[in-house]
C-alpha cells in the first residue's frame, strides 16, 4: 500500500561522500578512504626524486638513502586535548608510480582502537616515518592512546620531524615556520575551503552527536593537504637554497587548492 505520510530520509554517512571501505579485525572496524595523489593533481615526473641535502642535515640524508617506498608520511586529527581520541590518521606512501593517500576514520569514539590497530599494521611495512612536529605531538599522542587501548603500536624506528630542519633553513625568513606558512611561501600554494585546526575537534564531536558528515568534509581536505605538503617541504629541504630560489622563480604562479577536488570523486 502506498504510504502518503511524510517520507523518512535515510541519513547519508561519510561513505556517501568519501568512497572507501572498512578495515576490520576480530575486535572491530574503522573506515578507510584511499585514493591516488594523481587523482587530485597532475602527476609530476620527479615526485619520488629527492636532491642532496646539506651535509649537516644527517636525518634528511638518511631519508634520501632509503627506498622511498619504505617511507610513510603521517598526520593526525584528534579531539584536541590530552586524553582525547585520535579520530583521523592520514598517511601517504609511494608505490613506485604514484603516491597512495589513505585516511583511517573513526566514525564514533568506539572505533579509535581499531584505527590504532589498522595504523599499527600499516606502519610495520615501513622503515621511516615523516611528520611535521610529530616528535612532540603525533608520535607521543599515538603511543598514549595505544596504551589506553592496549594496542601494540610500533612506529618506524627512524622518525624525521620536518619542523626541525625547516626551522634551521627558514627561521627568520618568514613570520614563523608553521606548516601552512611554509605551504604558502615554499610550496606557493594557498588553501581555500580549509578549516582552522582549532575548529577540528568541535566538528568531530558534532559529527558523533548528529551523524551529519557534511561539515566534517573540510577536515579530510585539511588532513590530506597536510601530508601532501610534507612531501613538498621534504623535497625543498633536500635541495640547496640556490635551487630553491630558482625553482620558485620558474613557477608560473601560486597554486590554489579547492576542497572539491579533494573530497568528491
Amino acid at each position: 500500500m502506498f504510504d502518503s505520510g511524510p517520507a523518512r530520509l535515510q541519513p547519508i554517512g561519510v561513505e556517501g561522500y568519501l568512497p572507501g571501505g572498512e578495515w576490520r579485525d576480530e575486535r572491530g572496524a574503522v573506515y578507510v578512504h584511499e585514493r591516488l595523489r594523481s587523482e587530485i593533481e597532475r602527476r609530476c615526473s620527479d615526485w619520488s626524486q629527492l636532491g642532496l641535502p646539506p651535509e649537516q642535515e644527517g636525518a634528511l640524508r638518511m631519508v634520501c638513502d632509503l627506498d622511498f617506498r619504505r617511507v610513510l608520511f603521517l598526520d593526525l586529527e584528534t579531539g584536541g586535548f590530552s586524553g582525547s581520541p585520535v579520530f583521523l590518521a592520514g598517511t601517504m606512501r609511494w608505490n613506485g608510480n604514484d603516491f597512495v593517500l589513505r585516511q583511517y576514520f573513526a566514525r564514533h569514539y568506539g572505533e579509535e582502537a581499531a584505527l590504532l590497530r589498522a595504523l599499527a599494521e600499516q606502519s610495520r611495512d615501513f622503515d621511516a616515518l615523516v611528520t611535521f612536529n610529530g616528535k612532540s605531538y603525533d608520535a607521543p599522542f599515538l603511543r598514549d592512546r595505544a596504551r589506553v587501548h592496549a594496542v601494540a603500536l610500533e612506529l618506524p624506528a627512524f622518525h624525521l620531524d620536518l619542523l626541525h630542519p625547516a626551522r634551521r633553513r627558514w627561521r627568520g625568513r618568514w613570520m614563523n615556520c608553521r606548516l601552512q606558512t611554509l605551504e604558502l611561501f615554499v610550496c606557493r600554494r594557498r588553501r581555500f575551503g580549509d578549516v582552522a585546526s582549532d575548529e577540528v575537534p568541535a566538528l568531530y564531536h558534532d559529527f558523533v552527536r548528529r551523524g551529519d558528515p557534511y561539515r566534517l568534509l573540510p577536515v579530510f581536505h585539511h588532513n590530506m593537504l597536510d601530508v601532501i605538503t610534507m612531501h613538498e617541504i621534504l623535497k625543498a629541504l633536500c635541495g640547496t637554497e640556490e635551487a630553491e630560489i630558482t625553482r620558485m622563480g620558474d613557477e608560473e604562479g601560486d597554486k590554489d587548492w579547492s576542497p572539491i577536488s579533494l573530497t568528491v570523486r
